[in-house]
């Protein structure tokens, strides 16, 4: 079997890689600068927005750009996908205020759903299964070299010279990402439709125009979910209320039927992986601003905390891509979420003054362990149940339920935060109750990744089941 750098994948595999180095690199710049920024532009309060404005308008692109996959190949996705966070992140490097700075973030996420989906097909399309898991190795092992350069680089010009720069070297490499590495990608076309056991077709009249005006609807919930965490007052219950109200008209049609009543297999999976992208997310995002505001440490100290998580997410997804392990790709999932679990309690210790800073720091590396068992056995058992004509939509499900569970959890801890704040006046038990919430949700995902195990199709009931409605 060739391998991921031989002849017939070289340039592919690299062009995949440099992408998600980018990817990387922009996600732990971004958020060892995101504490300063948001204070320089007087906007601490509406911090939980700023990451939820970006999840929120990835859902958008994530299925328009994955459902564009599906019909024309992913190249076209990628190439706007790029331009479109080059765009977003130069708005928010030169805002004045937090609205353009919260419009230039919602822009990245645009576009960054869409690089992160049409990436996906890439991996289910053009790769044969078995090299699908060294694969997802390799997209991991992408995270090293910017966890190590990132944070330090992106602190030390934060600290010397300003935030905006980094911003505006982030939009300057994704044009460079952009032009040089993405012609292998332009090769890989859409598939003929082929049926599998837990293929989840899209339903019959359908459109793609009717998917993206759902995707929007879901966006503008989130959004809103995601600033009534950050109101304050009465205004926070209705925006709230309208925003579940958008969420339950049009969620259910963008995910694989079964999702939210966490079905066996697929259905389970993709709920899986949101409940515990949000988790993490969530201690992902706290940590910095927790180091800097209430520990007083530097942002480039703080941002190492994204290094260890990092790191140790690429060791933990190559040890899931080897392919001797001793027990299922099930059973890694589950190892993922437990390990999930207790990191993600660890850093409520970590809040406490009597313990060293670091404890916090420690608890998200090894909740990025715990990640990388999880989330790359999460997309390999989904693309091995999709059909090649779904992969984009389903890897777009995937995506969806990650950046919607993590806006819903980031602005219900933004809530909590503000909260706890006013009514304490200092935040060291607001920060304990963000990191206690979170730690309750990837206990859910614990008892998510054991459905996991995909539909007995040797049941007469299965194919009834796996199509009963939601």
């Amino acid at each position: 079997m060739d391998g991921l750098f031989s002849r017939p994948h070289r340039a592919r595999t690299t062009a995949v890689a440099g992408t998600f180095v980018l990817v990387a690199f922009a996600g732990l710049a971004l958020g060892t600068a995101m504490p300063v920024a948001v204070q320089e532009l007087d906007g601490l309060s509406l911090y939980a927005l700023a990451f939820g404005g970006f999840l929120a308008a990835s859902v958008v692109g994530t299925v328009v750009g994955g459902g564009h996959a599906d019909r024309r190949g992913p190249g076209p996705a990628l190439f706007a996908g790029l331009l479109c966070f080059a765009a977003g992140t130069l708005l928010a490097g030169t805002a004045g205020s937090m609205p353009p700075f919260l419009l230039g973030r919602c822009v990245q996420g645009l576009g960054g759903g869409a690089v992160t989906v049409a990436l996906y097909v890439v991996v289910g399309r053009a790769y044969p299964a078995p090299l699908r898991p060294r694969m997802f190795s390799l997209i991991t092992a992408c995270w090293i070299l910017p966890s190590m350069l990132g944070p330090p680089v992106a602190g030390a010009v934060t600290e010397r010279l300003s935030w905006r720069w980094v911003f505006h070297a982030i939009a300057v490499l994704s044009v460079v990402v952009m032009v040089v590495l993405l012609r292998p990608l332009r090769k890989v076309g859409p598939p003929e439709a082929v049926g599998t056991p837990e293929a989840v077709g899209t339903p019959v009249g359908e459109t793609a125009t009717g998917r993206a005006r759902a995707a929007v609807t879901v966006a503008v919930g989130a959004g809103l979910i995601g600033y009534a965490g950050s109101a304050k007052g009465w205004q926070a219950l209705p925006l709230a209320a309208l925003g579940l109200t958008l969420l339950a008209l049009s969620v259910r049609t963008l995910l694989p039927p079964g999702t939210l009543r966490a079905r066996r297999g697929l259905p389970s999976l993709v709920l899986l992986r949101g409940v515990a992208a949000a988790a993490y997310f969530t201690v992902e995002s706290f940590i910095p601003l927790m180091l800097v505001n209430e520990r007083g440490i530097s942002p480039t100290a703080a941002g190492m905390s994204l290094t260890g998580a990092a790191l140790s997410w690429a060791g933990a997804s190559w040890l899931q891509g080897r392919t001797d392990l001793p027990v299922t790709r099930e059973r890694v999932v589950l190892i993922g979420a437990l390990v999930h679990f207790c990191a993600a309690a660890l850093t409520i210790a970590g809040v406490l003054r009597a313990l060293p800073a670091a404890t916090a720091a420690v608890g998200l590396v090894v909740a990025g362990f715990g990640m990388g068992l999880l989330l790359p056995g999460v997309g390999v058992l989904t693309l091995d149940r999709s059909a090649p004509d779904r992969q984009g939509a389903d890897s777009a499900a995937l995506q969806l339920a990650d950046n919607l569970c993590s806006v819903l959890l980031v602005g219900a801890c933004g809530a909590a935060f503000n909260a706890a704040h006013a009514r304490a006046g200092h935040d060291a038990g607001a920060f304990a109750l963000v990191f206690a919430v979170a730690a309750t949700v990837a206990g859910g995902a614990c008892l998510l990744a054991g459905r996991v195990t995909a539909v007995n199709t040797s049941d007469p009931r299965a194919e009834e089941k796996e199509h009963a409605p939601l």
